[in-house]
């Protein structure tokens, strides 16, 4: 009885996934990594938050996640003008480079813990003292840690698996500029939030083709200066094609996936911030490699094909995601 009534449920909350997805395309944009990518056959695949996929029991993982985002320009005069004479949170990001140690525990066959470790270096253009102008401002140090688990719950017709995770307020907020100016929040390495999230990730195998699906919301707390980032709900949908037979190495596998962030507005001491938030949507094509049973790896690079930012938020020109993993 109980496993028939799975069988009706799961399917039903996997097309409002969909459903949701869809809605958010319309709504708004926040960037941030958090877990693997590729899903269930990424490099960090037992580990991804975009999959259900769960560590062996008793089983260790050890992966690299390297995050680079570049952003589109913003002429650094207009930006200065824009801030200073209007009183705009605007900014002229260049950017945004996010090395994670990513480590990994298999507590039962369908439970698993991750532990995800950022130094994060951001790059940008000086806007506010007007005598620097243009100047190249880099802040860097180590970023917000990020522990999140899932548990498997169905894996029969097709895999399913609830995740819940917290992010810790353990990153620099500090770094200033060359004349000693502390950086706004967005430039920050790390929040100074307590952040949760928790969400749903299902996968389905059709031959030599494995679909993902995954839709995480991330609750934000109050951070750094009195700022509190939106709420972000991601949604994903990816695909992985094995050239070779799964199990013959080394194997090569074809990534194709469509990324939604929905940002809601950040707030500063309270007061709404009309240049924030918004939906991002990324087309990202890809490759992972198996090159060993214990050994993976995966490349992908995300281009935007919707951004309907807050007013004069800035866009972001293309992201490239590198990942490697290693089970023991």
């Amino acid at each position: 009885m109980v496993s028939k009534y799975i069988k009706l449920v799961l399917p039903f909350l996997f097309f409002s996934c969909i459903i949701f997805f869809n809605q958010a395309l319309m709504m708004g944009h926040h960037q941030g990594g958090v877990g693997g990518f590729g899903g269930s056959k990424g490099g960090l695949k037992g580990q991804s938050i975009a999959s259900p996929e769960t560590l062996k029991k008793n089983k260790f993982s050890l992966g690299f996640l390297f995050e680079y985002q570049d952003w589109k320009h913003n002429d650094p005069l207009k930006v200065h003008r824009q801030h200073e004479g209007e009183g705009r949170d605007v900014h002229s990001r260049r950017n945004d480079m996010v090395y994670n140690v990513v480590l990994g525990y298999g507590i039962t066959d369908n439970l698993s813990l991750t532990l995800q470790l950022p130094f994060v270096e951001r790059r940008a253009r000086q806007i506010k003292d007007e005598d620097f102008v243009g100047q190249r401002e880099t802040s860097s140090g180590k970023g917000d840690v990020i522990t999140y688990g899932k548990y498997r719950f169905y894996n029969k017709l097709f895999g399913a698996a609830a995740i819940l995770g917290i992010k810790a307020p353990t990153g620099r907020t500090s770094e200033t500029d060359k004349q000693g100016t502390r950086f706004d929040p967005e430039e920050q390495p790390g929040t100074g939030s307590t952040d949760f999230m928790f969400g749903m990730a299902i996968n389905k195998t059709f031959g030599r083709l494995t679909v993902d699906g995954a839709i995480t919301y991330q609750l934000k707390g109050s951070g750094t200066q009195d700022y509190e980032f939106g709420d972000i709900v991601r949604a994903n949908i990816e695909s992985a094609y094995a050239i070779k037979e799964r199990g013959e190495y080394p194997g090569v596998e074809l990534l194709a996936g469509v990324n939604a962030q929905f940002a809601d507005k950040d707030h500063e001491n309270a007061k709404r911030i009309s240049d924030s938030g918004g939906t991002t949507v990324f087309f990202a094509p890809g490759l992972s490699s198996q090159l060993t049973d214990n050994v993976s790896s995966s490349v992908s690079v995300m281009f935007p094909i919707l951004q309907n930012l807050g007013r004069d938020h800035q866009e972001v020109d293309y992201v490239v995601l590198f990942s490697i993993g290693y089970n023991f």
